[in-house]
């Protein structure tokens, strides 16, 4: 069986908090693979990487309702994404760079 992480510690992991994961798990966006007897949740590998989606899609801006449908569709491709963050990263560099030089003429 592969290694399952509690919510504590995949909070701990991606510096989120621990009722973050319980909302994405109540609006379906991430839910845990398993859960412990107890009734835990317990993430896989594929829900980290998941995790990581979404949050680079949040800090870019996208809502969680977009995002799901995103991750959600048949064809989503990882790589592709991953470029696409990356070129939206890039742009918005290019824009506070241009911020900044802005500020720096101002004073």
């Amino acid at each position: 069986m592969p290694i399952m992480r509690t919510v504590g510690e995949v909070a701990e992991l991606a510096g989120v908090t621990v009722r973050l994961l319980h909302h994405y798990d109540e609006i379906g966006v991430l839910s845990p693979s398993a859960r412990s007897e107890a009734g835990y949740r317990l993430y896989s590998y594929g829900d980290l990487e998941r995790l990581q989606e979404i949050l680079i899609w949040r800090a870019l801006g996208f809502p969680l309702g977009e995002i799901k449908a995103l991750l959600d569709d048949g064809t989503y491709d990882r790589a592709q994404a991953l470029r696409r963050q990356r070129s939206l990263v890039e742009s918005e560099l290019g824009r506070l760079g241009a911020v900044a030089r802005a500020l720096d003429e101002a004073l």
